[in-house]
């Protein structure tokens, strides 16, 4: 069925009425005072971007499982789950107790320890590029990210880097770039703020998908690294061609260029070892984030020996060896590493992934049929099992994205389809779901009894964006 779009003045008019709107501030008293307090403390008044929700977020205070409980009192299904980083779901116990374990002993022994060994020792079990290579440990994903640029860098002797339109690798300057000068008629854009333009002309951003782009800037040489979100943009929102994959395998390998899969959302979600296992593509250096700290704070790059060398500080017989240093105060902190150990040692019995794909197919399912017996233009999709999109106006075909036109298309829709998800978002928080933006993210802690309450009240809240004319069949 088409969507009969009404005019943005009119969405905009019945917007300031909308009842949902009426709702949202009835039941987040509290929240709306917390977020007056933040604003005079924090710039846009929340400490994350996608964070950021208007009239204001909503302000937790516990979580359990599946649920979480705002300041206001009520009680959510959750599917931000740390923003990726609970496939076990909040609290779990053998997670907290293990942290809590450590925490007696310690935060932060200024020494080495057992258990960022264990830590590492399961991570080169999990993930293939990581088997027979070497872990180091980072604090966030972001450094990860930073730390497999610069060791590219340091190893080829080459300064630029390959990354895709919308993949997301971290805030940093080189790949926070979505820039392209050779599109910018199609893109309109302009170099990231605080970044200067000296440094952003070492980064070339592609369409994602286009292997003939990627050859014709890897032949006008320098190219260091190329790297990407193995699943596909922004958690897969944009998903990856399997085709592609493997043709960048073998690019970057007939080419001595560094590939980095960016697997900080997909890694151990995915599959056990993350979408290189999934895929059977591996690359040179994969980079870790999320899950690897059991929810808490913690990332890692792994791969190759000779990559991961280049932190050593003597390579014998090389002589032209170019190292690179890594410090970090809290590199492999002994509490993210128990949480890690813990998480990873239930990843590591197999019992995970089998558990939470059938519980992704399942919402998957739902959401798909509340969409089709509603009679709206929506489609559902995702490319890892257990992170699913939802999105009006636009179809299977718009997801196949595979050069500039096609993205700026996909990109155009997606626009227009945020009026709509922002007030689908309002009005399940409403009802005691929270999704993260147009996106749920599952974990083990998700019961078939959550499933069926979500999709139960995914179908009320279409119900109502068809009753106050946000929607029409």
């Amino acid at each position: 069925m088409v969507i009969l779009w009404i005019s943005i003045a009119k969405w905009l008019e019945m917007f300031s009425e909308s009842r949902i709107d009426l709702m949202y501030l009835e039941k987040h008293q509290r929240s709306k005072d917390l977020y007056s307090r933040a604003k005079a403390v924090f710039a846009r008044g929340v400490t994350h971007d996608a964070r950021y929700f208007e009239p204001m977020p909503i302000y937790c205070h516990k979580a359990k499982g599946s649920r979480k409980w705002d300041v206001d009192g009520n009680e959510y299904i959750d599917y931000w789950m740390g923003h990726g980083a609970l496939i076990l779901g909040h609290a779990h116990p053998a997670v907290t107790k293990a942290v809590i374990e450590q925490a007696r002993k310690g935060t932060h022994l200024g020494a080495s320890h057992e258990l960022e060994i264990e830590w590492a020792e399961k991570v080169t079990r999990l993930i293939p590029c990581a088997r027979g290579g070497l872990v180091e440990f980072t604090s966030s994903g972001t450094e990860a990210t930073m730390m497999a640029v610069r060791i590219a860098r340091a190893y080829t002797g080459r300064s630029k880097i390959i990354k895709f339109l919308s993949h997301f690798h971290g805030w940093f300057d080189y790949t926070i770039v979505d820039y392209n000068p050779d599109y910018s008629p199609l893109l309109s854009g302009s170099y990231p703020a605080g970044i200067p333009p000296e440094i952003c002309k070492y980064t070339v951003a592609l369409p994602p998908n286009d292997i003939e782009a990627v050859e014709k800037t890897i032949e006008g040489g320098d190219v260091s690294c190329v790297i990407l979100e193995p699943g596909g943009a922004s958690m897969g929102l944009i998903p990856t061609n399997e085709k592609f994959l493997r043709e960048l395998r073998k690019v970057t390998k007939d080419n001595g260029v560094v590939l980095i899969f960016d697997e900080v959302v997909t890694g151990f979600r995915d599959s056990p070892g993350g979408a290189q296992e999934r895929y059977g593509v591996t690359p040179d250096i994969s980079t870790l984030g999320k899950i690897l700290a059991g929810g808490y704070p913690g990332g890692a790059i792994t791969g190759g020996r000779e990559y991961l060398s280049m932190l050593e500080f003597r390579v014998e017989g090389r002589r032209d060896f170019r190292r690179i240093s890594h410090p970090g105060t809290f590199n492999a902190n002994p509490i993210s590493a128990a949480a890690g150990n813990a998480c990873l040692g239930l990843i590591l019995e197999g019992k995970v992934h089998p558990q939470i794909n059938r519980k992704g197919e399942m919402l998957r399912r739902g959401l798909s049929d509340a969409i089709e017996d509603r009679r709206v233009d929506g489609l559902v999709w995702g490319t890892t099992p257990s992170i699913i999109y939802v999105g009006f106006g636009i179809n299977p075909e718009d997801l196949n994205v595979s050069d500039i036109e096609s993205y700026v298309r996909f990109q155009s829709k997606r626009e227009e389809n945020r009026k709509i998800t922002s007030v689908l978002e309002k009005a399940l928080i409403n009802r005691g779901v929270h999704p993260m933006g147009s996106r749920f993210i599952l974990s083990v802690a998700h019961t078939r009894r959550d499933i069926e309450a979500t999709i139960e009240r995914f179908d009320e809240a279409l119900g109502e964006l068809k009753s106050e004319g946000i929607l029409k069949s």
